[in-house]
């Protein structure tokens, strides 16, 4: 694909990269901080919540619009609003703390104007990468934010708590609007695009034609169901999976600790790997290999971790982190290829969605197993739900496919 920027994909795309991570990186710090800073100021667990809500709400109520936008102007303008969207939030939440005791509502509306900026950032990207940096080369630069963004998922939680501990959470929201200046920054400095789409279509049908194409292409509905499945999975893991380690396997909160440290190593490396696999292994492969390893990790934390204790845990929690990374980093190109053009925000906003949507029900249903019945038996249920997200794969075309497409679909 002929890229239409005036600088070459090396100019480009470090902007666009750097805008990406720096977005992720404020939102996971303020996700981190402000339950900890709650927490600890005897906040009640409603009240938390309410917090955690307004960003995955954010993420839920503005995905849609925000695609529909981002093919219908230039999403370089979109970038830029969601760099100052961050920068406001962030800077709004640094002075409610610096002034003392903030209002619970003031921090949740500053909360969802920050995540509200990072997907005003985030699916832009997505819908620029394919003209940036050109067919071949989606699955290494996919793979380098997707590093990035482990990374500051790895991190985040750490220096939060760390600044959280010392009494300076007001420095973690500092460091939230620089991360927002970084996005402001690299966005500047990208090169004016054209709207990819022209057509005055209303907001509504511009929605459902982005979700219409999702549901006819049998690869995106394949990825679409399977990120369904996946995520409801691992939501319904990370709801019961802490009791289920001090409780049923008599962990230590430090051996919980670690465990899902290694989860985190195996995003790093598998970031590292995909560029890699994806080239030397046929497409098929690395498109079951992901959610089947997912299904494994969390097979070995449900019925061998009793046995074998933290080895086979970490080994789950490895396995869990290392394959779906380098499936998302696939998955993520393939979708870029298959996309045309006027269609890439409101592909990557339906499957964004689909997923911020599906995150909740997960970890609900699994509370509700585990209270009708157990702690084992709903990490049973998440298990099932990862090998359901595999046979979503498996089932479909894209088990088939012994090379990446390298044309949009015509579906």
């Amino acid at each position: 694909m002929a890229s239409p920027y005036a600088e070459t994909p090396a100019q480009t795309f470090p902007r666009l990269a750097t805008a990406s991570i720096a977005a992720h990186t404020a939102d996971q710090l303020l996700l981190a901080m402000l339950p900890l800073l709650l927490a600890v100021s005897k906040a009640t667990p409603r009240e938390i919540s309410l917090v955690v809500a307004a960003q995955a709400g954010a993420w839920l109520l503005v995905s849609l619009p925000v695609g529909a936008y981002a093919d219908r102007v230039a999403r370089v303008r979109i970038m830029t609003l969601g760099a100052l969207a961050i920068i406001v939030g962030a800077g709004t939440i640094a002075t409610l703390l610096w002034f003392g005791a903030p209002a619970l509502a003031g921090l949740a509306i500053a909360t969802f104007l920050i995540s509200a900026g990072v997907v005003m950032t985030v699916l832009p990207v997505f819908a620029l990468m394919p003209a940036a940096v050109g067919t071949s080369q989606l699955a290494r630069a996919n793979a380098t934010i997707e590093f990035g963004r482990a990374a500051a998922a790895i991190v985040a939680p750490s220096l939060a708590a760390a600044l959280v501990a010392r009494e300076a959470p007001v420095v973690a929201a500092g460091l939230a609007a620089v991360a927002g200046g970084l996005v402001w920054s690299a966005t500047r400095g990208l090169p004016p695009d054209q709207p990819a789409s022209v057509k005055p279509t209303p907001m509504l049908q511009a929605i459902k034609d982005g979700a219409t194409f999702v549901a006819r292409e049998p690869i995106l509905r394949a990825i679409a169901l399977c990120a369904l499945f996946w995520n409801a999975a691992f939501f319904a893991l990370t709801a019961v999976f802490v009791p289920y380690g001090l409780t049923t396997l008599g962990l230590t909160p430090a051996q919980v600790g670690w465990a899902w440290s290694i989860y985190g190593i195996g995003l790093i490396l598998g970031a590292l790997a995909a560029p890699l696999l994806i080239r030397a292994l046929p497409t098929w492969v690395m498109f079951i290999f992901g959610p089947i390893s997912a299904f494994v990790g969390v097979a070995a934390m449900v019925w061998l971790a009793p046995r074998y204790g933290m080895p086979a845990l970490m080994a789950g929690f490895f396995s869990l982190g290392f394959g779906p990374m380098t499936w998302l980093v696939l998955q993520t190109s393939v979708r870029q290829i298959l996309t045309p053009p006027a269609l890439l925000g409101r592909v990557a906003a339906t499957i964004t969605t689909t997923i911020y949507g599906i995150r909740p029900i997960g970890a609900l249903l699994a509370g509700a197993v585990a209270t009708a019945y157990s702690l084992p038996t709903a990490m049973a249920m998440s298990a099932i739900l990862f090998a359901a997200s595999a046979l979503a794969i498996m089932l479909s075309p894209a088990a088939r496919l012994r090379h990446m497409p390298t044309a949009p679909s015509a579906a």
